[in-house]
């Protein structure tokens, strides 16, 4: 079996992902703080991901390994479990199915279970919610589970938005209770997303992006509501911090995991 070993962060991840998937990986794999992609032949990599090393590994299913290695991760009142480990949701426990496939997200990284539980903690009960960088839709997803009257998923590729719909499905979310779009906040956003103020905004992405979309956060939140941060790592909370206070957040509350940190807060109450 033919292996390729690449070091990863989580300002790369999506981008080596995508383009070790379009260099013919026939499967991928986190362990140990590595990309691990299999391929049934070494190829010629792109410039951005030759940093890795080529392995020969003695043949097994990966996709069994995988699947045997996957655990139901509790996140607050909800259960994130594939679907093969639906029965394994405890009782009273949301269970949240999410098919684990290519690079979307299972909900087993850390920031994924931080922001389903920041969630399970608000009153979400007919709440419209923006989940911005939705990727598999799991917090959108959770969102609507939780009792939103309305979650929807944003996200720049358009490759996600079909998977994230198809996990809905799988969840049993009524048709009009999620709504994903192809779209980023610096645009106008289609009108299935609608055209008012969230009561809530949840986002799990980089630090810098955080940054950069602050002005945007309190644009699609209405006065007080509150917002959901996660993917930044503990080195670059400062950035995020600061962003906040300059859009004028406040109730600016931090909890850590590892490496990881999410940040809750209230946007302005007045705008």
């Amino acid at each position: 079996m033919l292996v390729y070993a690449l070091p990863g962060t989580f300002e790369t991840r999506e981008d080596h992902l995508d383009l070790l998937w379009e260099a013919g990986a026939t499967g991928l794999e986190e362990r140990a703080g590595l990309i691990r992609a299999y391929f049934d032949t070494e190829v010629d990599l792109p410039a951005q991901i030759r940093d890795g090393q080529w392995q020969n590994e003695a043949d097994q299913d990966w996709l069994a390994a995988f699947k045997a290695n996957l655990r139901p991760v509790r996140a607050g009142r909800v259960t994130i479990v594939p679907p093969w480990l639906r029965t394994e949701v405890e009782s009273g426990q949301l269970p949240l199915v999410i098919e684990p496939g290519m690079a979307f997200g299972t909900g087993h990284h850390a920031t994924t279970r931080m922001a389903v539980e920041a969630l399970g903690n608000l009153d979400l009960q007919g709440k419209r919610v923006l989940d911005v960088g939705t990727g598999s839709g799991v917090l959108a997803i959770a969102a609507a589970l939780l009792g939103a009257a309305q979650a929807a998923g944003v996200d720049i590729d358009p490759i996600t938005i079909p998977i994230a719909r198809e996990n809905a499905q799988e969840n049993g979310v009524p048709e009009g209770r999620t709504v994903f779009v192809e779209g980023t906040l610096g645009d106008e956003l289609p009108e299935q997303a609608g055209d008012e103020e969230f009561d809530v905004l949840v986002a799990n992405l980089y630090a810098e992006l955080h940054d950069l979309l602050a002005a945007e956060y309190v644009a699609h939140l209405r006065p007080g509501g509150p917002l959901v941060l996660t993917g930044i790592l503990t080195s670059k909370l400062g950035m995020v911090q600061d962003a906040l206070n300059r859009e004028g957040f406040s109730g600016i509350q931090v909890r850590e995991d590892g490496e990881w940190v999410l940040v809750t807060a209230s946007a302005p109450a007045q705008q």
